[in-house]
Formats: C-alpha cells, sequence, structure tokens
C-alpha cells in the first residue's frame, strides 16, 4: 500500500507524459511544494496505492499544461478520465473516494470548524513566504516572528479546548495534515531567524503556544507524517535556491 512509483527528476517542458495505467491513482507534485504534500499527507494516511510524478513548476511539461485548468499547479490527481486539482480540492476528493479511515468528524459542525480553521491557517502560511522576502532584514524578521506568535495562539487555544493529542483527536485528522506542510518548515524558519516558532527542537518557543508545541513533536513523530516528510537541512537548500531565483527540484534529499 502507498507509493507505487515516483519519478526521480521533476519532468519539464518538452518530456513525455508517463503512460497511465488503468485503475491506477496519479498524484502530480513537487517535492518541496506543501500544497502538494497536502494531498501526500491524506494519501498516506488512508494507505492509497499511488504513483507520484514530479513536475517542474518553472518549466512545466504541456501536457500538464493541457490537463489542466489552473496553469499546471499541484498538486494534481488523475485516475483513467478524471482529473482534479488544488489541494484542499484533491484532499476533500480522496476522503470521498476513501472514506476510511476518515479524517473528517461526522458531526457537521465540527467538520465546518475544522475547514474553518484551515481557513485561518492561511494568514499563518503567508507570513512564511513573507519571512523569505525579509531574509536580511532584522527587524523584518522580528515583527514576522511576533506575528507568528500572535496567529498561533489561535491554534493553541484550540487545541486546550479540544483537550486531545491532535486536532481530530488521538490521530491526525484532515485539519491536522493542512496545516502541517508549513509547520514542518518551522524549523527552517527558525534558522532563518524566526525564533518565536514551534518546532519540536529546544529551545521551546514562547510559553503561549505550549499545547502546540507539543503537537508538533507528537506529528514529528507520527508515521505516515514521516513518510512524506523532508530534512530541515534540504528544505533548507531548497528556500536558498528558490529565493535566488533558480529553485532546485531535483536536488539529492535525504530520508528522514
Amino acid at each position: 500500500m502507498g507509493v507505487i512509483s515516483e519519478t526521480k527528476k521533476h519532468l519539464t517542458t518538452g518530456s513525455e507524459c508517463p503512460p497511465l495505467k488503468p485503475g491506477t491513482l496519479r498524484c502530480y507534485s513537487m517535492k518541496f511544494c506543501p500544497y502538494a504534500q497536502r494531498t501526500r499527507l491524506v494519501l498516506a494516511a488512508k494507505g492509497v496505492p499511488h504513483e507520484i510524478v514530479n513536475i517542474n513548476l518553472k518549466a512545466k511539461p504541456e501536457w500538464y499544461l493541457a490537463k489542466s485548468a489552473t496553469g499546471g499547479k499541484v498538486p494534481g490527481l488523475e485516475l483513467d478520465d478524471h482529473f482534479a486539482t488544488e489541494s484542499l480540492i484533491t484532499c476533500d476528493l480522496l476522503e470521498e473516494l476513501y472514506p476510511q479511515p476518515a479524517l473528517y468528524p461526522t458531526d457537521p459542525w465540527l467538520k465546518a470548524r475544522d475547514r474553518l480553521m484551515v481557513e485561518l491557517f492561511g494568514s499563518v502560511s503567508s507570513l512564511t513566504y513573507q519571512m523569505y522576502r525579509a531574509m536580511g532584514d532584522a527587524q523584518k524578521i522580528k515583527q514576522i516572528s511576533e506575528d507568528f506568535n500572535t496567529k498561533l495562539q489561535i491554534f493553541e487555544k484550540e487545541l486546550v479546548e479540544r483537550g486531545t493529542p491532535f486536532f481530530f483527536g488521538d490521530r491526525p485528522g484532515m485539519l491536522d495534515l493542512m496545516i502541517w506542510p508549513w509547520v514542518e518548515r518551522f524549523p527552517a524558519a527558525r534558522k532563518l531567524g524566526v525564533t518565536s516558532l514551534p518546532t519540536g527542537e529546544m529551545p521551546p518557543p514562547p510559553p503561549e503556544i505550549k499545547h502546540f508545541h507539543e503537537w508538533v513533536m507528537r506529528m514529528t513523530q507520527h508515521p505516515e507524517v514521516k513518510s512524506c516528510s523532508v530534512t530541515t537541512e534540504d528544505h533548507m537548500k531548497f528556500i536558498k535556491s528558490f529565493i535566488a531565483g533558480n529553485p532546485d527540484y531535483d536536488m539529492e534529499i535525504s530520508s528522514v
């Protein structure tokens, strides 16, 4: 169960589309894309057999652009003559196609609450990109660090109110998995100067996000999360290449 095959290189302009196998689910991805990581996490959580085709997002294959209505974004899911894209859409689609194990609460109100929290996390993920642009500016990094702390307190409060190890309960659910890709990059952000972030490492973050920090530690040890993870060192290397304007999609990555 899980990943059947994965392209070693990211396919680019001029490449040919790998032949589709009838009845085999395909995930179009990019190894360092947090949005694509969302879909890979859901696939891992559900144990769905699938193949991964990695796409060079700077020089997208013509055939992939022809499939996609969103300008060749990843993730994309393809099964026989069906194709879907966008991270939240593909993850909800997987929840419907493969309902077990469930990743949303059965209570519609609680499900709506989880979806709201995913939306609210957008203000946290946007700070990540602000941080990349602010590299080298100590004053801006300081302000971004304070903003991270403020916004994460919303999720701290939510964890305290739920009183469970994960937002979903005793195991990660859709909310946990949808916000994790950016949290996985927090250690890299911390190395860039955003010291307020919870990374599951020492020194700990400010006490006002203590429970969120503990959640991070639990997530880093979860087998399905680890199976889709990239090391902090590799995130750092890719971030630097991305900021320099020449993202190294095909860099060698270490095992977690």
